[in-house]
């Protein structure tokens, strides 16, 4: 028992008389960092509070970025409603031999876009055999596109033969809308509607809005699971 307190005794007594163990480059980065940080008065951000700002930001910018697209489709939607009631009010039948039917606007039927207008309706069109698409005799009818024109393709046909199409595409998604056998300069032509392609049911419109609203809403936030605070 007396040995084992005397060597009790020498380590304690080793302990205290040992000098402190020198701080590593970690520790002693750290004091200078904080040291700096609380003379500068600024307030260090955990890392859930850091999350929490990035998420907000892009809340912020997705918000924006939609605002901007229903501003551009009321636009759109405007215009398009400017353009029916202009030609309501210049078109005369008596001037003309189109028969008037009452117009029509017609919408991308993948995104909603207004995209053309006639003076009939779609179904109304008849269809060409080769490939399903409807048939817009521009001598007789009115056909106002609101599309970016793309570039002349060669088409083979079953048939046989090569056909050349001028194509047209919807201005906000890009979809392949119609086509025609001569470039737009050219007056008195056939256009050919894309089958399923354009609509003129404004039902379908409503429905492809909500659709598109609610696969807004379920989209997940790419801001990840919140972590616990570290300094």
């Amino acid at each position: 028992m007396e040995a084992t307190g005397r060597v009790l005794n020498e380590i304690q007594r080793d302990d205290v008389d040992s000098p402190p163990r020198p701080k590593s480059e970690r520790e002693k980065l750290t004091e200078e960092v904080k040291a700096m940080i609380e003379k500068s008065g600024k307030k260090i951000k955990t890392l859930a509070e850091h999350k929490a700002e990035v998420q907000k930001k892009e809340e912020q910018q997705r918000n924006e970025s939609l605002s901007r697209k229903e501003q551009e489709e009321l636009r759109q939607r405007a215009q398009a409603e400017r353009v029916v009631r202009k030609w309501e009010k210049n078109y005369s039948s008596e001037e003309s031999n189109i028969k008037d039917d009452g117009l029509t606007v017609c919408y991308c039927k993948h995104c909603g876009q207004y995209s053309m207008i006639l003076d009939t309706i779609l179904n109304k069109l008849p269809i060409r055999k080769s490939d399903k698409s409807r048939v817009v005799n521009e001598k007789k009818r009115v056909c106002k596109k609101n599309m970016v024109t793309g570039q002349a393709k060669l088409i083979k046909r079953k048939a046989g033969g090569v056909e050349r199409q001028y194509r047209f595409f919807c201005k906000q998604c890009g979809l392949f809308l119609c086509y025609r056998s001569v470039p737009e300069s050219h007056v008195g032509s056939y256009t050919f509607i894309v089958k399923d392609a354009l609509t003129d049911s404004l039902s379908e419109i409503a429905e492809l809005e909500d659709n598109a609203l609610e696969k807004k809403k379920s989209e997940p936030n790419d801001g990840g699971k919140e972590e616990g605070a570290n300094p």
